[in-house]
């Protein structure tokens, strides 16, 4: 009876130390994706190491942790010209306690580099500046997934300094936004061998993409109207400009549009 009493006073004892280990706090589960306004190159790839979140814990109000999240796979290289038509690349993922995202920082390594007909031109970060910092502020409540958005405007980080030979300026220029409340503008454009720049403008504002090789685009905006403007960047073809309203939570799928010959 004694071994009996022993067994189970030792067995209670291992059950208290496990829960004493175990973190049964509420918690949000956050996803970083990264997507792509791509510019007219073949490709172009980023070296990606991680983010860092700025997070203000509940009850903490003005302590700020930084909270580094790396990339995980050995190859952080990214062709990141090819994140076009919805496709994203999901960068970190964590749960996290609940509080407040204040800010997202995106840390970028040294190996960049543009590929234009097979030739290599490296892009230096300005002034080796490898933390890009950009504002957020996303509250987290229990059980909720969220997505963080980070997109890379290749279109305005990438400038043509001399056409001959090439020299180019890379300032990597970036946007953070949390999904939610965000529609999407999804379109498909023809002939797909065209390679149309696509601008959503509102006001003074405006984010551009490209297609990928199915002539397929993807915005994801705020609720409001905008101005889609295609630009087909070929002279025997005529641009295109559409007025078209985004909801929030919701996709708005275009009817095919067919560049017509000038």
């Amino acid at each position: 009876m004694k071994r009996l009493y022993f067994l189970l006073s030792f067995v209670l004892l291992l059950l208290i130390a496990s829960c004493k280990g175990f973190d049964d706090s509420p918690k949000a589960l956050v996803n970083v994706l990264l997507i792509d306004a791509p510019a007219e190159w073949d490709s172009v790839i980023v070296e990606i190491r991680g983010v860092e979140l700025d997070f203000v814990p509940d009850a903490r109000e003005g302590t700020v942790e930084k909270i580094f999240l790396p990339y995980e796979p050995g190859d952080k290289e990214v062709d990141i010209s090819q994140l076009v038509g919805g496709t994203a690349l999901p960068v970190a993922r964590s749960e996290m306690h609940m509080g407040q995202i204040s800010g997202i920082t995106l840390r970028l390594g040294t190996k960049n580099a543009l590929y234009l007909d097979e030739d290599r031109y490296p892009l230096d970060l300005p002034g080796g500046n490898t933390d890009y910092a950009l504002p957020l502020s996303l509250d987290l409540e229990q059980g909720i997934s969220y997505d963080l958005i980070l997109d890379f405007d290749l279109e305005k980080s990438i400038q043509v300094v001399n056409s001959s030979p090439l020299e180019l300026d890379f300032n990597p220029t970036l946007s953070a936004f949390s999904g939610v409340g965000r529609g999407d503008i999804s379109g498909t454009t023809s002939p797909t061998s065209i390679k149309p720049a696509i601008y959503a403008i509102q006001a003074d504002d405006s984010t551009s993409t490209h297609t990928n090789s199915s002539g397929t685009f993807l915005f994801r905006l705020e609720a409001g109207t905008y101005k889609v403007y295609l630009d087909p960047k070929n002279s025997s073809y005529k641009d295109t400009l559409l007025n078209v309203e985004v909801k929030a939570g919701t996709t708005t799928t275009l009817d095919r549009i067919t560049f017509s010959k000038k």
